[in-house]
């Protein structure tokens, strides 16, 4: 029962941090701070820094969406440490295996996230008729494989087999095998 709590309290945890990223990348222009964003600093306790230096921030990390990666930083690290006390009393009821596997777990959730954040942050934008062009330009039978396939045809008729039978349904001749 108290791995139960244990997997409900962690699925918790992973929803929050989705639900960070993703708030954090939804931020535009990149190094703005729309309410919801400033909801979470303000939640962690993270400091806000100034207009100017966030844009800054921003421009020199070569972000093209999102929020500074200092602020997603100083967020993530505060969640950590919240999983980890969250987490505490429920890990002793795990076996050791599964202890040691949460506290690797907790030591690298910061670190994996702000690698996810920092490459959905900096991939370049798409243009907005890349995939129609890039279609466009594919030749219109590149993806068309031949079919491995057996059909027995008429010799004289051509037609194909249409029943259980190895004489022709059109003309009585005798079929034969073509690939």
């Amino acid at each position: 029962m108290s791995a139960d709590r244990f997997l409900a309290e962690w699925t918790r945890i992973t929803t929050e941090l989705t639900q960070l990223v993703d708030t954090a990348l939804d931020v535009e222009p990149p190094g703005e701070c729309p309410e919801a964003w400033a909801r979470w600093l303000a939640r962690f306790e993270v400091p806000r820094e100034g207009e100017d230096a966030r844009y800054q921030q921003v421009r020199a990390d070569g972000q093209t969406k999102g929020a500074p990666l200092k602020e997603v930083q100083g967020c993530l690290e505060s969640l950590a440490r919240e999983a980890s006390t969250r987490l505490a009393p429920l890990r002793q009821t795990l076996s050791a295996e599964q202890a040691a596997l949460v506290e690797t777990s907790l030591h690298t959730l910061a670190s994996s996230a702000l690698d996810h954040y920092r490459t959905k942050a900096t991939e370049k934008k798409k243009r907005m008729f890349g995939a129609a062009k890039a279609l466009a330009n594919q030749h219109q039978y590149g993806g068309f494989k031949a079919s491995i396939g057996y059909v027995l045809t008429c010799a004289t008729c051509r037609a194909p087999r249409l029943g259980e039978s190895l004489t022709c349904a059109f003309c009585g001749g005798q079929l034969e095998g073509v690939s």
